[in-house]
């Protein structure tokens, strides 16, 4: 049975009132801490990862905890960390990490056993820290685009990010980052901030995507119009310097709004 702590997302006031951490070496006082700090694996990743994580941020110019978000490129097989920096109002790029293992091909998720790791704009709605690939992150597939456009009585669904070096449509990056990735979206989620996660098939910006991406369409049209839509959303990233507010449409689609402070993805 897959044992995932659900969580809400707290006020920045009532993190704030209940003492956070100011280093991924520590234990914030909130009930989502607390609860996570029963997990050995957890107060491990924080013995062996917590100064490495202290650093990264120090090196990247933010005060930790931070707002955070996750992007993830499937075909060249990174997925990187990208905090708001308090100061400064601006996203800053923390770590990248390489993918060990990911099923499938380029392409999202559309029912359930077809292994395919999704593509769109999702949320980590849940941690198990007591997972068979050491520690995971659940990301909230299906989302509203995928309950439209996928099988609609089984679209699949526990998808996640997590350690070891194997995946049946889940994202594995090993165990040493899921330690580190693992930690710092916990602390940014009890310090109040929801942590999206953009999957791409591939960096648009690239030639050898452009070239992928249109070889693959060929045999299947209807990808050509979803890619372009995801397009839309890496580009609103690029152009603004962090992640969009994202809503869907009754026919699927992702639509792409300026920034927000304190709500940035509403895909439910």
């Amino acid at each position: 049975m897959v044992r995932v702590v659900l969580v809400a997302v707290a006020t920045l006031a009532g993190a704030a009132a209940a003492g956070l951490a100011g280093s991924a070496r520590e234990f914030s006082s909130s009930p989502l801490e607390a609860q996570q700090a029963r997990y050995g694996r957890v107060q491990e990743a924080r013995r062996h990862q917590g100064r490495a994580i202290d650093a990264l941020f120090a090196a990247a110019g933010v005060q930790y905890p931070a707002a955070v978000m996750l992007r993830a490129f499937k075909q060249e097989e990174e997925l990187e960390l990208w905090a708001e920096s308090r100061a400064t109002g601006r996203w800053v790029k923390v770590a990248r990490y390489p993918i060990a293992a990911a099923s499938g091909d380029l392409g999202p998720k559309r029912r359930r056993w077809d292994r395919q790791v999704p593509e769109g704009f999702y949320r980590i709605d849940g941690f198990n820290g007591a997972s068979r690939y050491h520690l995971s992150l659940h990301v909230d597939y299906p989302n509203a685009s995928d309950r439209i456009l996928g099988n609609r009585r089984h679209p699949g669904n526990n998808i996640f990010i997590h350690g070891d070096e194997v995946s049946s449509g889940c994202i594995a990056v090993g165990d040493r980052a899921i330690e580190q990735l693992y930690l710092v979206v916990l602390d940014g989620t009890a310090a109040g901030r929801e942590v999206p996660v953009e999957i791409f098939p591939c960096r648009f910006s690239s030639p050898e995507c452009a070239r992928r991406l249109a070889a693959l369409s060929r045999r299947k049209p209807r990808l050509a119009e979803f890619w372009a839509n995801l397009r839309e959303g890496f580009e609103t990233f690029a152009r603004d310097g962090g992640p969009p507010v994202v809503t869907v449409d009754p026919s699927g689609r992702y639509l792409f709004g300026p920034e927000s402070v304190t709500m940035r993805y509403l895909v439910p």
